[in-house]
């Protein structure tokens, strides 16, 4: 093994979990407004979620979970990087980079790898099998503390491809989603000689935050009319987030960092615009168990902040492409020749290859109507599926 890198094991002190137990229990709720989500999340939903935080939820055996995967270590040019590393038995197998977003962290592939570590067993084609590789962001999970003052995508994109490096694999394909899809989409530019394939996953609400709604609707048909006034309702009502976080990073960061019921509304109201609309609740989605042990991490590491402020910094990223791709170590940027995949999750399809222009034209372009931005964790085996098929094709030679 690389003397850069070593085994890791999450062992959070018990004084920890007994502070968030008392942390929680001494919270304090406004009154109620309303029952519903309109105006964030509702005061007796908040309540009942936290109170099982605090006397339901068993940490220690979400941590022994975690900790059946096995995970690492790496130290690159002064950054702490921490990552899940599954090897195959198979010599040839595809070297697979998975990049989480915001504000989840490595658990939301967790699932999504136990598939792909064993794909013949949950239905998939023979002959493809993989080396998995899932970082943690800087600022998220385990690689903290943040190194560099500016964490943007490229900068990130260069330090998972160090990364890779380092674990000895030359070439590689990747997956990305949310800000990992980002990040992706950076590799291909600063790394594309290594890349054996991209894929990502989308859906309204990312097409939505990357402002790509047309101002003019008029050459559209009537119902896709009406859906895009659906897009722009969810841009005026749900995406004020994204202004605090590219903003004013650090002022939220108090209340993420001292609050665990702060934190737990902050990203539990995601969890609720950001999956299915057939689904009524977050955990209907996805097991409150998984959401809760995601909210554990970022109580426990202090993520409040150092995952703000890398979202901000990614959000006031410059695109010098050149210098950022030459101080990297990798060739400058030239448009990607990379085999790409992108899958659409949520319904409207159609809609959102076309509001995509040149970026919906990939290699292969799928379109689900389960889940909606999280489908590592709400529909995992679609996303396998459709991963193997790409992987085992184009990309997998």
């Amino acid at each position: 093994m690389n003397p850069s890198i070593r085994p890791f094991t999450i062992n959070v002190p018990q004084q920890e979990i007994d502070d968030l137990k008392t942390r929680l229990a001494l919270s304090r709720f406004p009154p109620e407004r309303s029952a519903g989500w309109e105006k964030g999340v509702p005061v007796n939903y908040l309540q009942k979620v936290a109170n099982y935080w605090q006397t339901g939820f068993d940490w220690k055996k979400q941590e022994a979970y975690l900790n059946s995967f096995p995970q690492y270590m790496a130290e690159i040019h002064g950054q702490p990087v921490h990552f899940v590393h599954i090897k195959s038995p198979d010599a040839n197998a595809i070297p697979l980079l998975m990049i989480h977003g915001y504000p989840s962290s490595f658990v939301e592939f967790l699932q999504l790898a136990e598939i792909l570590a064993k794909p013949e067993a949950h239905g998939m084609a023979a002959g493809v099998s993989y080396n998995l590789i899932i970082p943690s962001i800087p600022g998220f999970g385990f690689s903290i503390p943040s190194h560099h003052e500016n964490w943007d995508m490229i900068r990130i994109a260069a330090l998972f491809a160090e990364l890779m490096t380092v674990l000895g694999y030359e070439r590689f394909a990747v997956h990305g989603t949310d800000m990992g899809a980002g990040i992706t989409g950076m590799l291909s530019a600063i790394a594309a000689h290594r890349l054996t394939g991209t894929h990502v996953n989308t859906d309204f609400t990312s097409i939505t935050g990357m402002g790509m709604l047309p101002a003019d609707t008029s050459a559209f048909p009537e119902d896709e009319k009406n859906t895009i006034a659906g897009f722009r309702n969810y841009e005026k009502n749900e995406t004020a987030y994204l202004k605090i976080l590219s903003t004013k990073p650090q002022t939220l960061a108090y209340g993420l960092t001292d609050s665990p019921a702060a934190l737990l509304s902050w990203i539990i109201e995601k969890f609720s615009t950001w999956t299915n609309a057939s689904k009524a609740l977050p955990e209907d989605a996805i097991a409150l168990d998984l959401i809760l042990t995601n909210i554990s991490l970022y109580w426990f590491n202090k993520l409040g902040a150092s995952t703000a402020n890398t979202l901000y910094d990614s959000m006031n990223m410059s695109f010098d492409w050149g210098t950022q791709s030459q101080q990297a170590g990798e060739q400058s940027w030239q448009p990607p020749k990379v085999p790409s995949a992108m899958a659409a999750f949520g319904g409207n399809g159609a809609l959102l290859k076309k509001l995509l222009g040149p970026m919906g034209n990939p290699d292969k372009w799928s379109a689900y109507d389960e889940a909606l931005h999280f489908p590592a964790m709400e529909c995992p085996l679609v996303l396998a599926k459709d991963l193997h098929v790409f992987l085992g094709g184009v990309a997998g030679k």
